[in-house]
């Protein structure tokens, strides 16, 4: 005999057709300034470190030595360029304080093929926003949040610290307020160490691995300048957990690339290709293709071949340059940064 299926059997029904639909896991995605796009899009070279925008600031900083940064048209050109080298992203690692414009990112990102993604965060102490060193880690991590959602940011940074040890309390409550960030967003978190030092980088590591940070959402930076035992501390921190960034490569006036080269065949040799990060740092008019510079992606035209030379397979290549900054970016959005 056939049963009719009454009102509360058909919802029970549609609930259990449902219910694997809302088991599955979100997928992760690269917030780039103008969308959000599948990790598996960006399938090329990521520069994890670059400054497509600097300048003065709202609260009256002047930098006129970066004033050419205002010609977007130059600068949108000088990022169509790096197309031709293979470039598929570049993270523009620039913070306010750091006299970043987010309309001047969005108009490049417009007028190229090569996806732009936007950090942001607290450069350096003496540039911080007023009222910035009165305020806790959680109000600062509350400001930073706003500034998050409204300018799209896909990455936290590039946070900075000066190369005074120990670190002191406003950079500790500023990379404190970064890595609560990081837990409301699911964002990584990339750094400045200054003048190469040290104890400045593993410092970090300590202070974001207390905070309850993941160290593989952390990337540490500029730790080419290192320059007594160079290996020694991005062994450390990529045996912790965290990437390490290279991101003063390419320069074709870098009287350490050599150096740098054998820091990096170091880690290789260990078994670190997969904790390693590439780009230049570019935030130089002498470096414009325009100037007869060698563009913002001298780390794939001019340091990538030094590797190369030094026995680095392409695979190798393209872990570091490709796999290691996507899975840097690639998050899963918290329920309440859509």
């Amino acid at each position: 005999m056939m049963q009719t299926m009454t009102r509360r059997d058909a919802i029970m029904v549609l609930a259990a057709a449902a219910l694997p639909l809302r088991l599955q896991p979100a997928k992760p995605i690269i917030r780039t300034i103008l969308r959000d796009v599948s990790p598996a899009e960006i399938d090329g070279p990521i520069l994890i470190h670059e400054h497509l925008s600097l300048g003065g600031t709202d609260w009256g900083i002047e930098r006129p030595a970066t004033k050419w940064y205002d010609d977007v048209d130059l600068m949108a050109g000088e990022v169509a360029a790096c197309e031709q080298s293979g470039v598929r992203c570049i993270v523009d690692m620039g913070t306010s304080d750091l006299g970043r414009k987010i309309d001047a990112l969005r108009r490049i990102a417009t007028r190229t093929k090569v996806h732009i993604v936007a950090s942001g965060g607290l450069h350096g102490k003496a540039d911080y926003p007023p009222g910035t060193l009165s305020k806790s880690a959680d109000a600062l991590a509350d400001d930073l949040y706003r500034l998050a959602i409204a300018e799209r940011w896909g990455v936290i940074g590039e946070m900075g610290t000066g190369p005074d040890v120990p670190m002191d309390r406003a950079e500790r409550t500023a990379l404190t307020a970064a890595a609560g960030l990081h837990q409301r967003t699911g964002l990584a978190i990339v750094t400045h160490t200054s003048d190469g030092c040290a104890r400045c980088a593993l410092d970090q590591v300590d202070l974001f691995e207390s905070a309850g940070v993941s160290l593989d959402r952390v990337v540490i930076g500029h730790l080419n300048d290192i320059k007594d035992q160079p290996a020694v501390v991005p062994m450390a921190i990529a045996k912790r957990g965290a990437y390490v960034a290279f991101d003063h490569s390419g320069k074709p006036d870098d009287p350490r690339a050599d150096a740098s080269v054998k820091t990096i065949r170091t880690l290789l040799d260990a078994g670190l290709a997969n904790r390693i990060c590439l780009s230049s740092d570019f935030a130089s008019e002498r470096y414009l293709r325009k100037k007869g510079g060698p563009g913002i992606d001298m780390t794939i035209t001019n340091f990538v071949p030094r590797l190369s030379r030094a026995g680095v397979d392409a695979a190798t290549l393209r872990t570091i340059l490709v796999e290691n900054p996507r899975r840097v970016l690639s998050f899963v959005p918290r329920a309440d940064h859509g």
